[in-house]
């Protein structure tokens, strides 16, 4: 399967957002937007939005030739009519998604990969009983996808394999990162983790221990520095000499202490360690990792330089 033309359904900031990233791939992109007064102002707004981001064109495109390949229209099924992936980015609501995804059954393509944008509800809280549902996914992004490449990708159990490989496929030549959600939850990965991290700043906060201001700072200038080029476990790896093994060692204490706060139970058992070890050294051997904490300091630094070269908005 060649997917050669989307759908997407909703012109608001996700929606919208998705339609810079599959028109700048070189797909031909059609829009249903029920709204009238949304759809009026849908183009002046993938224009701004085109141009902004403008140098994420590939060189030899143009903001005009992106937006020549978006359609707008008023009717769900002059939309999908010939689309190999509908992309749903509606309103946050399950009954909502019941009824356009009841109605995409009835009226998309019937090879058709039918995608949500959903950030909580699984596909199986509201495609279960359709006909359709083989060829249901949820296609999570960071917020805006056309600036963020990462992408979760989480089948329900009656997927069919062939959806969750074209999708995969589909994200990453369209410049996405897609990850695999291999087990439906609520809320996914991204938001759970994002979650975690935002609850226990809300809480530090109650609690008196900190202000605003200075948790904000420990992830702009500290962790932000790092995650901005490591993912978290790739930077713990970077702490230790033996890697994340000898770093878990030392200092794994200081996470099943607080997980069994929080209840969780053991959060480091001999096999999680394991496959922490055989994924960081399957990226780098241990050897080479003081080439890869210089790698990272540099990298820090030259970041340094460009937050220091374009400055901060705050009023205060």
């Amino acid at each position: 399967m060649t997917i050669r033309k989307a759908a997407i359904l909703g012109s608001g900031v996700i929606g919208s957002s998705w339609a810079i990233v599959y028109a700048r791939a070189g797909l031909d992109v059609a829009i249903y937007e029920r709204s009238d007064d949304f759809r009026a102002t849908a183009m002046e707004r993938l224009r701004t939005t085109t141009e902004d981001s403008a140098s994420l064109l590939a060189d030899t495109d143009t903001v005009d030739a992106v937006l020549a390949r978006i359609s707008l229209h008023d009717s769900l099924e002059a939309a999908v009519a010939g689309a190999d992936f509908v992309h749903e980015c509606i309103e946050e609501k399950l009954d909502s998604k019941k009824a356009i995804f009841a109605a995409l059954n009835d009226c998309a393509p019937e090879r058709a990969i039918l995608a949500t944008t959903t950030s909580s509800f699984p596909v199986s809280h509201f495609a279960q009983d359709l006909p359709c549902r083989d060829r249901c996914i949820v296609a999570h992004p960071a917020t805006p996808p056309h600036l963020l490449p990462v992408t979760e990708l989480c089948p329900a159990p009656f997927t069919a394999d062939w959806v969750m490989e074209e999708t995969t496929a589909f994200m990453r030549a369209c410049g996405q990162t897609p990850v695999h959600i291999r087990k439906e939850v609520e809320g996914f990965v991204l938001n759970r983790m994002q979650a975690a991290l935002v609850v226990e700043m809300l809480t530090l906060l109650r609690d008196g221990l900190i202000d605003p201001r200075d948790i904000d700072a420990i992830i702009s200038q500290g962790f932000g520095l790092r995650w901005a080029f490591l993912g978290p476990l790739e930077g713990v790896d970077l702490n230790a000499p033996g890697g994340i093994r000898q770093y878990l060692e030392r200092y794994g204490f200081l996470f099943t202490d607080r997980a069994r706060d929080y209840g969780l139970g053991d959060i480091l058992p001999p096999e999680t360690v394991d496959a922490l070890e055989a994924y960081t050294r399957g990226r780098i051997p241990v050897e080479a990792l003081p080439e890869k904490v210089a790698w990272r300091d540099q990298s820090i630094l030259a970041l340094r330089a460009l937050k220091a070269e374009r400055g901060s908005v705050d009023r205060a």
